[in-house]
């Protein structure tokens, strides 16, 4: 049951302030994001920065290894990640009010392109909860996530070899969101703002913070290691 003064409130939105409020609100949420995300969010949470190179230390491979064995897809890897891109959302909860739970990464899935390039796919799925000042909670979501990368190996002159990381498609195509519930009473408006807001908040959130992190992930891969990947993939999908 709303209180009182919420009740009051909603009759004014009614009236018709409601997209003046609710814009104002919506801008002063992505603002602070933003500022958040030109500092660094690393730089608020350093239990970042910590899992990330811990992640790195795990995405690499010995020079000298030629194994096979699908890395991307261990436990042990999809389970630093997860941690990794949970901390960033909460990060993203303290100065938003969105709250990004329940996060699973599914099967990274690697298919070649060419003989000497791949795309890449990171499904992610969550859990959503969007709580504000004023309104309080208002809707849970579910989130599907999908990055996509393409990745290749380049050589250079000197026979050194190395990772090319290209592009992050992250527009509102890879992001999915179903609305689970909301709370009584509240107004279609209010939902509607909720889902709104949460694909600004993600869409900033992939192209400032996940992207970056995520091929910086890629490209610290070992180069002979990819190569035999994407030529395994390329002559199975040709039958060769």
């Amino acid at each position: 049951m709303f209180q009182l003064w919420k009740l009051v409130l909603l009759c004014g939105l009614l009236a018709g302030t409601s997209a003046s409020l609710l814009d104002n609100l919506g801008k002063d949420v992505l603002r602070k994001l933003k500022t958040g995300l030109e500092k660094g969010l690393d730089n608020l949470d350093r239990t970042l920065q910590t899992i990330f190179q811990q992640l790195k230390t795990d995405f690499r491979l010995p020079q000298e290894s030629n194994t096979s064995e699908d890395i991307l897809n261990t436990e042990e890897t999809k389970n630093l990640l997860e941690e990794f891109i949970s901390g960033i959302f909460q990060v993203v909860y303290r100065l938003t009010g969105v709250k990004i739970s329940d996060l699973h990464i599914l099967d990274l899935t690697l298919e070649a392109t060419s003989e000497s390039s791949a795309d890449v796919e990171i499904p992610i799925t969550a859990h959503i909860n969007v709580k504000l000042p004023v309104l309080g909670e208002i809707v849970d979501l579910a989130l599907n996530l999908v990055l996509q990368f393409s990745v290749s190996v380049e050589t250079d002159e000197t026979g050194v070899s190395q990772v090319v990381v290209e592009g992050c498609r992250n527009d509102q195509h890879s992001i999915s969101l179903t609305v689970l519930g909301r709370r009584i009473g509240v107004l279609r408006e209010f939902v509607d703002f909720a889902v709104n807001l949460v694909n600004e908040v993600l869409s900033l959130v992939t192209h400032y913070e996940l992207c970056p992190e995520v091929r910086g992930l890629l490209e610290s891969l070992d180069a002979e290691y990819v190569k035999n990947r994407i030529g395994e993939l390329w002559e199975a999908q040709h039958g060769q």
